[in-house]
């Protein structure tokens, strides 16, 4: 199907002939006559493509002409645009360099390219008479004007007629977390049709309140074809984490999965299961069968045979949506709260459209969309008796209802949908990296009243709308993320499978030649890549992540050369030394790696470009002195390039930025703040080097009040995040005040601000809807603006402020309810900080969940917060310590020291928190006397670290009935680790106790125990032969133990036993030895074994 792209390239093309030929310039007859034909040729065809559209569903020839069309629009682009660079390079005007006076230049370049492209499209012109095809009209604009839905984003929690089965499965999955006697992982499977909602029914189970209260974590996996178990296992590894992870082999990986999941309940969500293979699911299910008692795995598939591969209870078979149901979500969608709800016409027409959807949610949604901005009776029949319907060979109803959506949607925005399939099928879209390729692509139609970016995020929200897009999500900076649905993203495939090429992961390189759009997976393993070298012109390259490494580019630059047509180019640090000046059209470059130091100076000669993206060049020190000559950027980012010292001057030239996400203030002559005055910005953007501003003049002159779209401000005084500025702080107060931002910011950061008082903008708050703030390291202010009016404000950090010594009511605020929609309250290095008082009367944090308090010495006390579910406190006195712990009788979670030096422990301190689930004690003066874990009758998760003092472990740990995971660290006079009566102990973690001699017989008693770790434990000589009693332990891991001489018989015992790891513990090594070792036939049986230095 290339009506869509054939169509926009002729408009474009037509448009600029059309500009040529208006000029009053003198061009030699024949290359008039050649552009004037040539213009005949394609109005006569542009005026046929409608009905060729329609037509096409019925006949493969006119399939296979639309192609051949467009593969000659693509050719002929090519050569206006070359024309247009070669003049603009020129220095000449169009005029001038399209005359007589240059004749050699024209005869023998531009007329024979025009010929040939001429005689190319006549040619395919000329076949269209046999398809008989007829002028059609006009095409579909958007049309916001009259939408009648009054939300623009679509609520994902609008859900019809799965009431009933998702209270099933939520049912059943909450009775199999609460039989602790229930050892094997349970696991669930959602299968059925594509589109009837298998993944918002697993969304409906996994949101639900009472699932989330009953596992310790819940992880969302979108698996999809690939089911890679490597790439399964990082991913759930990461989730749980919360950051990336280097590892790169299966086995390591695994170890360190099962050490995260070992006696913790969870929830694992794998969407879109298509693997049929029975040994990499054992492989996965392996690991995961490590987990607490109760855990479960919800599984979504077409594939009844994965089901039942899967599965260990019946799975649940989706149906489709009663007519009722359907009529519901139906009506929802396309009359929204309009008033042609009522039409009796109209909705006799629907319910037809409805039946042919057959019950599946995803048709019913998308069909909806596209008749909600249609009034007329006709256009709802047009679609109703659409031939697209009869289709056969493409399959099913709901295939037929997306190419109908696609079907009306206008040319330019069947572009852009159609350029998504060159991401991969679940890959996480960023709006502004999308609508940045659509515009690098030309597919954004310019020349209307708005500017290429805004035009981008109408035909965004559009897809929307039309339901093309879906799991959206914006943070609080305003960038938004999407995915697109598989079957929406098969239809775009099937559209665009000629001219798109995606390899994904394993598979092998086989790209036709008429692709024009390539994308690489990140995880693509092929080693028989074809060098890339001999590519047909692409306009389009993505290289994902690390793909450089898997394809054959042996010389970068004479790949550069060969690819000059190149509009988009996305691709590694190799490239970071190739120059791409040859690349005239292109117009999107990310850069990203270690690699990349310097951008070339002739980056600058890119005229046409529009994005740079250089937000993953950590190393990146400096941007091209001729930055300023690239007119048409429009998005600059530098986000996360913190070895960036300056920005070239001149930046403000640059009147069509819309994205800048970092600014540095240069020195003396450097680039100045006033650089941004001019500049339209939204989104985020982060100003450095504050301290090299002048006065409040300079300041000013960023102009940063009247930028209304800006989302996120950070101002720093340093000129590198990571170092201090040591600046002279006189005039700090004035330069502020003087960076007033719009009210329309949700969140504000300030850095090194050496001022004594806020400015007035920040004491009055008008900044209104501030969502999260930040004070790092203002040391000298000792006065905090009334942020408790900040009705929106959810997460709030005060750290480093050295002179601040009082929060009182001008905190608060002069309002009934005080901070009302905190959630997150961070308060540390407040050394002078004497006094936090409550608020007289009234209500103050009310969905306060999360405090961390540290290195305030001086603080006595504080108000009550009776909704702390999450306390984290060091470097604190006894008093306050106290004062908190009585008043926060709800907390779940508990950190106690970490900041700065050693904290007293009092006892009776949790006398009353019962309702603690997880405690990590760190940095402080615990003794083995202590009482602090007696009565923590929910805890399960224990984490006791660099406490000098503590010998043994504390009396009240044997009562622990609940506790699933112990990890011991860096407590250097340990000697003794006791562990009767843990029953429910699943993981034991013991390192750097360097005085700790023995595991002592105790171990026995552990019988859910299924990881035990011993790491960098000089003195420990062996473990008890008792250990043969632990008759579920599956990984066992000992590191840089030098002195344990030799592992027990009782090992032998330990059939369960899956994985072994030794390293840096030379005698074990020796004895382990396979084969020959004396202890290697005690360990024959374990599957997996590591031995190391």
């Amino acid at each position: 199907m290339a009506d869509a792209f054939v169509s926009a390239l002729f408009s474009t093309i037509l448009n600029n002939l059309d500009s040529l030929l208006r000029k009053e310039v003198r061009l030699a007859a024949s290359l008039k006559t050649d552009l004037e034909s040539l213009h005949r040729t394609l109005t006569t065809i542009q005026a046929v493509l409608h009905d060729a559209e329609q037509k096409q569903w019925k006949s493969e020839a006119i399939k296979i002409w639309l192609r051949n069309l467009e593969q000659a629009a693509y050719d002929l682009e090519d050569v206006l645009d070359d024309f247009q660079s070669e003049a603009r390079g020129s220095g000449s005007k169009v005029s001038t360099f399209f005359s007589l006076q240059n004749p050699l230049l024209f005869r023998l370049n531009m007329a024979r390219r025009v010929k040939t492209a001429r005689e190319k499209v006549d040619a395919i012109a000329e076949e269209r008479i046999k398809f008989h095809l007829e002028a059609g009209v006009g095409e579909a604009a958007i049309e916001g004007n009259n939408e009648r839905e009054t939300s623009s984003l679509v609520n994902e929690s609008e859900v019809f007629g799965r009431a009933d089965e998702k209270g099933e499965l939520v049912s059943m999955i909450l009775g199999n977390a609460s039989h602790h006697d229930h050892d094997d992982l349970s696991v669930y499977a959602i299968c059925g049709m594509g589109g009837l909602g298998k993944t918002t029914m697993a969304q409906l189970v996994y949101n639900d309140e009472d699932v989330a209260k009953a596992f310790d974590f819940r992880i969302w996996v979108c698996v999809s074809d690939d089911f890679d178990v490597k790439r399964l296992t990082k991913t759930i590894l990461e989730r749980i984490e919360e950051k990336s992870c280097d590892i790169q082999d299966l086995d390591p990986l695994q170890r360190r999965l099962v050490e995260k999941l070992v006696g913790r309940r969870f929830l694992i969500v794998l969407d879109d299961v298509w693997n049929e293979c029975h040994d990499k699911w054992d492989r996965l299910k392996q690991a995961l069968q490590s987990g607490g008692k109760g855990s479960v795995v919800i599984v979504t598939t077409r594939l009844e045979k994965v089901a039942l591969m899967m599965a260990t209870v019946p799975f649940h078979r989706l149906g489709c949506l009663s007519d009722d149901d359907s009529w519901s979500l139906f009506k929802q969608r396309a009359f929204g709260m309009g008033t042609n709800e009522g039409n009796t016409d109209l909705e006799t027409i629907g319910r037809h459209i409805v039946q042919r959807c057959g019950g599946v949610p995803l048709a019913i949604k998308v069909i909806g969309s596209i008749l909600r901005s249609k009034n007329q009776e006709s256009e709802w029949l047009h679609v109703r008796d659409s031939e697209i319907w009869k289709l056969k060979d493409e399959g099913s109803r709901i295939l037929a209802v997306l190419r109908l959506s696609y079907e009306h949607l206008p040319s330019y925005m069947r572009q852009c949908f159609s350029f998504c399939c060159i991401f991969p099928k679940d890959y996480i879209v960023r709006k502004d990296e999308l609508i940045g390729l659509w515009m690098g692509n030309g597919f954004i139609p310019s020349g209307g009243p708005l500017d290429l970016h805004d035009m981008g995020c109408e035909i965004f929200l559009e897809l929307i709308r039309r339901s093309f897009f879906q799991e959206i999500n914006e943070d609080v900076c305003g960038s938004v993320t999407c995915k697109m649905h598989d079957l929406i993203h098969d239809v775009a495939t099937s559209i665009k499978r000629y001219e798109y090429c995606v390899i994904e992961p394993g598979e092998r390189l086989k790209i036709p030649k008429t692709v024009r759009h390539l994308f690489i997976h990140n995880s693509s393993s092929s080693t028989s890549i074809t060098d890339l070298s001999k590519l047909p012109p692409l306009r389009s390259l993505i290289l994902d992540s690390n793909s450089y490494f898997r394809c054959n580019i042996s010389n970068p630059s004479n790949f550069i050369r060969n690819q000059k047509h190149l509009k988009v180019l996305d691709c590694g640090g190799k490239f970071s030394n190739t120059s791409f000046k040859s690349l005239k059209h292109l117009r999107y470059l990310r850069l990203k790696g270690h690699y990349v130091k310097a951008l070339p100076e002739s980056t600058s000669s890119l005229h046409n470009l529009q994005t740079l993206n250089l937000q993953e060049c950590l190393n990146l020190e400096m941007l091209p002195k001729g930055l300023k000559n690239l007119k048409n950027l429009r998005y600059l980012d530098l986000k996360n390039c913190d070895d960036l010292i300056s920005m070239p001057v001149g930046l403000g030239e640059l009147t069509c930025l819309r994205k800048l996400s970092e600014f540095i203030v240069g020195k003396d002559n450097g680039c100045g703040i006033d650089e941004l005055k001019e500049l339209d910005l939204e989104g985020e953007l982060s100003i450095a080097g504050l301290c090299n501003v002048k006065n409040s003049t300079e300041a000013k002159n960023a102009n940063l009040i009247k930028k209304q779209n800006l989302r996120s401000l950070s101002l720093s005084w340093r000129n590198r995040y990571w170092e201090s500025s040591h600046h002279e702080h006189g005039n700090d107060e004035e330069i502020l005040n003087a960076l007033q931002p719009h009210p329309s910011l949700k969140k504000l950061c300030i850095t090194d601000y050496q001022g004594v008082r806020f400015p007035k903008w920040m004491m009055d708050l008008l900044l209104p809807n501030l969502v999260e703030m930040e004070l790092i390291d203002c040391e000298r202010f000792d006065q905090l603006p009334p942020l408790g009016k900040l009705r929106f404000l959810k997460v709030l950090t005060i750290w480093g402020v050295g002179a601040l010594k009082r929060m009182d009511s001008g905190f608060y605020g002069d309002m009934e309810s005080c901070f009302p929609s905190l959630e997150v309250l961070k308060l540390v290095g407040a050394g002078c900080l004497e006094e936090w008082t409550a608020m007289n009367g009234g209500e103050y944090f009310p969905l306060l969940r999360s405090l961390s308090i540290g290195a305030c010495p001086k603080l006595v006390k504080l108000p009550m917060l009776q909704s702390l579910k999450e306390l984290s406190v060091g470097g604190v006195n006894v008093s306050l310590l106290n004062s908190l712990m009585m008043n926060a009788t709800n907390l779940t979670s508990l950190e106690l020291g970490g900041f700065g030096e050693p904290m007293d422990i009092p006892d009776g301190l949790l006398r009353n928190h019962k309702h603690i689930e997880r405690l990590r004690i760190w940095g402080t003066s615990l003794k083995s006397s202590s009482d602090v874990l007696d009565n923590l009758s929910s805890l399960k998760s224990l984490s006791l670290g660099n406490c000098s003092q503590l010998e043994s472990l504390p009396r009240g740990l044997q009562n622990l009935r609940c506790l699933e995971t112990l990890q011991l660290s860096g407590c250097e006079s340990l000697v003794s680790v006791a562990v009767n009566g843990l029953s429910s102990l699943s993981s034991l973690e013991i390192a750097s106790c360097g005085k700790l001699t023995s595991i002592t017989e105790s171990i026995q008693h552990l019988s859910s125990l299924r990881l035990l770790w011993i790491e960098d434990c000089e003195r420990i000589s062996g473990l008890p032969n008792e250990i043969q009693h632990l008759t579920l332990l599956s990984d066992m891991r000992i590191g840089y133990c030098p002195n344990m001489m030799a592992l027990p018989q009782g090992v032998r015992s330990l059939t369960t036993l899956q994985r072994l790891e030794i390293y840096g513990c030379p005698h074990l090594e020796r004895r382990c030895k396979k084969h020959t070792g004396e202890d290697w036939p005690i360990i024959a049986h374990i599957p997996h074994i590591l031995i190391r230095r």
